[in-house]
């Protein structure tokens, strides 16, 4: 019993020397630093190997669907047109290229006559390139939206984009899910 009573005993006297010695270190300017940028760099390590995926993937379930998927009724967007709860979408090409200007063509029927605008928001799939939102306006005495999709430059050779296109100033409107391929 005395053994481990000198053991305990001694443990406790080397744990103190260790405080001691690591307030000594960190009192001195010099290291005071050197623990700092340690600690920085171990809570933004852990911020952005647990925390960041998991918000970032919060908030693209947020900004898709309310239920955290994409929807499998959503329109892809090309040349042929989409229909989708009475709205028909469609694009002016085939084939969307990053930084090349492409026409986009929303018929929304039952929008009332004061929305002017409605929004596009996209975001990448595959990789997180920033919420890309273009507002599309109405044309003059038709339920017809128009507006140029222009999307970013990316490294990848293809690139999925996922998002929806929603009426701005009426929330009753249920959102109009929408994807797009583009390809370099």
């Amino acid at each position: 019993m005395s053994d481990f009573i000198n053991q305990v005993s001694d443990n406790i006297h080397k744990s103190l020397q260790l405080r001691q010695m690591i307030q000594t270190v960190v009192r001195s300017k010099r290291y005071r630093y050197v623990f700092l940028t340690i600690l920085v760099f171990l809570g933004s390590y852990s911020f952005f190997h647990y925390a960041y995926p998991a918000l970032k993937s919060a908030g693209a379930a947020l900004s898709i669907a309310e239920d955290g998927t994409f929807p499998s009724h959503h329109c892809p967007l090309s040349n042929e047109a989409c229909e989708i709860q009475g709205k028909i979408i469609a694009l002016d090409r085939a084939t969307i290229r990053p930084m090349e200007a492409a026409k986009i063509q929303v018929e929304w029927p039952l929008l009332p006559s004061e929305a002017d605008t409605i929004e596009l928001t996209l975001e990448g799939e595959e990789m997180m390139m920033g919420i890309y939102r273009q507002t599309l306006q109405r044309q003059v005495g038709s339920d017809q939206f128009s507006g140029e999709l222009l999307l970013p430059f990316c490294v990848s050779d293809e690139m999925t984009w996922q998002g929806k296109i929603t009426a701005t100033t009426i929330s009753s409107q249920q959102p109009i899910y929408v994807s797009i391929r583009m390809i370099k």
